[in-house]
């Protein structure tokens, strides 16, 4: 079972901080990363999610397909986009890439009346998705699942990650939701959030080993395992 967070519960955005790994091993330098910023953030709760509790997560917490669909991927990293609009669209807080850091205090930039805070990259055409700070039950999130299933069962983008789960098909989830309900409420903060958060630390490679990467895996195997 998920700790519940204890901060005021009139503050939309619970204190949870979320990631996910494969396993539990993780190199030194990550660990030290993860340590570096809860003491950084003691009020935040951290929940770690390797792959046997997320599917625990799916089965409790959505219905059989939903499950199937992402027993379905074929990629670490598709696996993770996955997760971390589902576990967000649950319990809401903060989803945090394994190999991305936090500088400071996420009070510094999270609001106590936010319920969704975005940026966008450096590509002004897409949303940051390797970090996402939301209160449960968003619209964003809620759309961007529906059309990530929607490639899943249609296997739409065999072996291109980023349109199949990732940052192509987040960013189109939320412009959905905008340009169909405009008063959707979320606050736009900066380029990368700022600086607030890192997109990858130094030596964060070591979490990967050679040829491992989703980048080089997708060339070679599909995104998806054969119905």
């Amino acid at each position: 079972m998920l700790a519940l967070a204890t901060e005021n519960p009139s503050m939309p955005i619970p204190k949870i901080i979320h990631q996910t790994f494969k396993t539990e091993k993780l190199p030194f330098i990550t660990k030290w990363h993860i340590s570096r910023f809860r003491k950084k953030n003691p009020d935040y709760i951290y929940e770690f999610y390797d792959d046997q509790r997320i599917e625990k997560f799916l089965s409790e917490e959505f219905d059989e397909e939903t499950l199937k669909l992402y027993q379905r991927l074929n990629i670490g990293a598709a696996k993770a986009d996955f997760f971390r609009y589902a576990i967000l669209l649950k319990k809401g807080g903060v989803y945090l890439d394994i190999d991305s850091s936090i500088r400071g205090s996420l009070n510094d930039f999270i609001k106590p009346t936010d319920t969704a805070v975005i940026s966008e990259e450096g590509n002004p055409t897409l949303y940051v998705q390797w970090a996402l700070v939301y209160e449960p039950g968003h619209p964003f999130l809620k759309q961007t699942l529906e059309l990530v299933c929607d490639n899943i069962r249609n296997n739409r983008y065999p072996h291109d990650v980023h349109k199949m789960t990732g940052p192509t098909v987040y960013t189109q989830g939320v412009n959905t939701c905008i340009a169909n309900t405009p008063d959707v409420p979320y606050r736009l903060f900066g380029i990368d959030y700022n600086g607030h958060l890192r997109f990858k630390y130094p030596f964060s490679k070591l979490l990967y080993r050679k040829g491992e990467h989703w980048k080089k895996l997708q060339l070679t195997r599909p995104v998806l395992r054969p119905d």
